[in-house]
């Protein structure tokens, strides 16, 4: 096994010459938070899958079961048409998102990216169609969601990129950018400079992190978001909370947004809010 993950598998994230004198680790089972590799040598996981994707934990029979289950009784369709599996799960999910009616299933956090563009050719003559995004905040590995990454190094080396995504300033009050009493307010006042410079009219949406993970673990100061939702009202913009690392539990609360006084709105659609989460 490791012969032929050395020899055939491309790591991600990882610089492959070591593996010349070095074996690569490969792991061959896990129960609940523990993992264990070729070597029989036991590990506690605490990174959850490497990424944050495993906060089930491992070996959970009841989920393999039910999975097993499904396969045998419609393993796919395309989205175009429902399934008893996807009603069931959007209905509990929008119980725990007050303020919400209807979940799109997707691959990627592009997708939402798409609905802006979409929305902007559709309702507003094509101008809304930009994008920002904030220093230190990360998305995903696509085209379009490096394209918003306030990482350069994950986003190097894979440009040019779309046009029309943009920075914003990041909000983490421990490397101050400003000198003020309330940050929190004074960091997402710097959002509204930016869509004041770029014209409120070509300015479609914002996507943030509830909060900031791989880019240090920043929780905004209060008041920040309290903030930035007063401003995606005033200028029309739409809300993407990518709760990929803060959603199903991970903050006390069933998704991050909720630790904040912030409360989604559902109507009319352009002040809909946009939410990313993995999968169950």
């Amino acid at each position: 096994m490791v012969a032929a993950d050395r020899a055939h598998v491309w790591h991600h994230l990882s610089q492959h010459k070591r593996y010349e004198t070095v074996d690569p680790r490969v792991f061959v089972e896990g129960r609940g938070l523990k993992l264990w590799d070729t070597n029989g040598r036991e590990y506690l996981d605490a990174v959850s899958g490497g990424v944050w994707t495993v906060n089930v934990g491992y070996g959970r029979e009841s989920i393999a079961n039910a999975v097993r289950d499904q396969l045998v009784k419609l393993n796919y369709y395309a989205g175009a048409a429902g399934n008893v599996p996807a009603a069931l799960f959007a209905q509990k999910l929008i119980e725990k998102m007050p303020g919400l009616s209807r979940v799109y299933y997707s691959n990627s956090g592009s997708e939402a990216y798409k609905m802006v563009r979409q929305i902007a050719a559709r309702h507003h003559g094509g101008r809304k169609w930009k994008i920002l995004y904030r220093e230190r905040d990360y998305h995903g590995t696509t085209i379009g969601t490096l394209a918003t990454s306030g990482q350069p190094q994950p986003a190097a080396q894979y440009g040019p990129y779309p046009d029309g995504f943009v920075i914003v300033p990041h909000c983490l009050e421990y490397r101050k950018q400003w000198d003020v009493e309330n940050y929190g307010v004074r960091a997402a006042d710097a959002i509204e400079e930016v869509i004041l410079r770029e014209g409120p009219d070509s300015v479609g949406a914002i996507v943030l992190e509830p909060v900031t993970a791989g880019g240090g673990v920043i929780t905004p100061p209060e008041g920040y978001w309290q903030r930035v939702q007063e401003i995606c009202r005033k200028y029309d913009i739409l809300l993407h909370i990518d709760e990929v690392v803060c959603g199903l539990g991970r903050t006390g609360t069933w998704f991050g947004y909720q630790n904040t006084a912030f409360s989604p709105i559902s109507s009319p659609w352009r002040r809909v809010v946009m939410r990313r989460f993995p999968a169950p």
